[in-house]
């Protein structure tokens, strides 16, 4: 990467300009440390004082995964030198960790690495429940997966809930914490976590309605709670709706915008909607 500083800038310290592009102080003393900074073509491994047409560079550091890489499917949505985006089907988690063999979509992606010699980590900048579809972001590597994570993410889902919505849009602004004894159900509470999404029905049929989400913050099961506190719980949602074997949560993550790092450019990807959703819905055109 390559970075001058403007010449009409004022003599800026080395740290401060590369916290100001955005990378971590953790990530500034490991580059430090690998002499992998220069400076006008001089490595640096201190701080210094840049003037007005100084030219900063550095590599990214090689990273490695000790999970277990997976040979499957992975339907990749967009690739470039500092992320990777996937299309997580439904029924796959989407991380574990070390030499578990459950499969995963992260250990799909080691696999992917792997083939193509890419000394890239493993850093999923989003997670999706493994009954949800859609899109994944995963960082190259810890600075890039930083700077996504404290970026700006605008995410977009798809679900089919059931019930008449009163209202055809609006926002859900209803704190969420973890439901006492259990380490995996999420409840509305007063002293959780705050947690906003909007939505808006696009159509309704049979009783049931096809709702898109937007999140304005990340919480934990965020659609799904905040779609049964309404009495609109998504369809297939055992754990929020009607109870019974575990299955396919009609919840698809459908759109991303995300802002590239190191660029004012912003990326708009889309997973298309699955056939397993839109079954759910033309099974109820059929019936109405």
């Amino acid at each position: 990467m390559d970075f001058t500083l403007p010449c009409s800038a004022p003599p800026t310290r080395l740290k401060t300009f590369l916290q100001q592009l955005g990378l971590s102080g953790t990530y500034w003393k490991k580059l430090k440390a690998a002499g992998a900074l220069t400076v006008n073509g001089e490595v640096l491994q201190r701080d210094a004082l840049l003037q007005p047409g100084d030219i900063v560079r550095w590599h990214f550091l090689p990273e490695h995964s000790d999970l277990l890489p997976e040979e499957a499917p992975l339907d990749i949505l967009l690739e470039t030198e500092l992320l990777l985006a996937v299309d997580k089907p439904a029924g796959l988690v989407t991380h574990n960790a070390g030499k578990e063999r459950t499969p995963s979509l992260s250990r799909r992606v080691a696999w992917y690495y792997h083939q193509h010699n890419l000394p890239c980590g493993i850093h999923p900048v989003s997670r999706l429940d493994r009954e949800t579809s859609g899109i994944v972001l995963f960082a190259k590597n810890a600075c890039v997966h930083h700077m996504l994570s404290t970026g700006d993410l605008r995410k977009t889902y798809l679900g089919l809930t059931r019930g008449h919505w009163e209202q055809p849009e609006g926002l859900i602004d209803l704190p969420i914490g973890r439901k006492p004894g259990s380490i995996v159900e999420r409840q509305i509470d007063p002293g959780g976590l705050p947690a906003r999404t909007r939505y808006q029905v696009l159509e309704e049929r049979g009783g049931c309605s096809l709702v898109q989400f937007t999140l304005e913050t990340g919480r934990t099961h965020q659609i799904r709670v905040h779609c049964a506190a309404l009495g609109h719980p998504l369809l297939g949602d055992t754990l929020y709706g009607a109870p019974g074997a575990p299955g396919r949560h009609c919840l698809h993550a459908w759109k991303l915008l995300v802002t590239v790092p190191f660029t004012e450019k912003v990326l708009t990807l889309e997973a298309p909607v699955p056939e397993d959703f839109t079954a759910v819905w033309k099974k109820i055109t059929d019936m109405v």
